[in-house]
């Protein structure tokens, strides 16, 4: 069966909540293609990116109906994607990082339930060596209440010479 006679069978059996979690797929889609230098995981979570200084970062990710787990709340590992994602792009953009940096270890203390509107996440550098970067991050509701901390240690990619 073709995509769209797949798409179209699909839409016509869908539940309206169905309806919406397509839609934000084809948004997510549409967006990644609109910026290309976004993952698709940054897309489809709706991931806005706020570089405050060279040591600090802040990203946002709105609440939907893809985040939830089975008891309703933000499914942690989603959680633990936001803090990885900020952590790990600021450590990409630390002074003398020119290629990016990947995740070596990161633990993530889930604090509380992840309900609310939208999630930020604070990121923070701890300590930028030669090779590795020490990271913090925080995630909190709209209303401040605290949903989880983690830390990392991220590798800079070297140079291609």
């Amino acid at each position: 069966m073709e995509i769209h006679e797949e798409l179209k069978d699909f839409i016509e059996e869908s539940s309206e909540q169905e309806k919406e979690a397509l839609k934000l797929f084809l948004n997510s889609l549409k967006t990644k293609r609109e910026k290309s230098n976004l993952t698709h995981i940054a897309s489809l979570l709706q991931f806005e990116t706020n570089q405050i200084d060279d040591r600090t970062l802040e990203i946002t990710m709105p609440n939907s109906l893809i985040l939830d787990n089975s008891i309703g709340i933000v499914h942690g590992g989603l959680t633990a994607t936001l803090l990885d994602t900020a952590l790990g792009t600021l450590a990409s953009r630390v002074p003398g990082n020119k290629k990016g940096a990947v995740t070596v270890e990161l633990k993530v203390d889930f604090l509380s339930p992840g309900v609310g509107e939208k999630f930020i996440c604070h990121a923070q550098v701890v300590h930028n060596g030669r090779q590795l970067v020490r990271m913090e991050g925080k995630v909190r509701n709209e209303k401040g209440a605290l949903i989880a901390s983690a830390t990392g240690t991220f590798f800079k990619l070297p140079d291609e010479k």
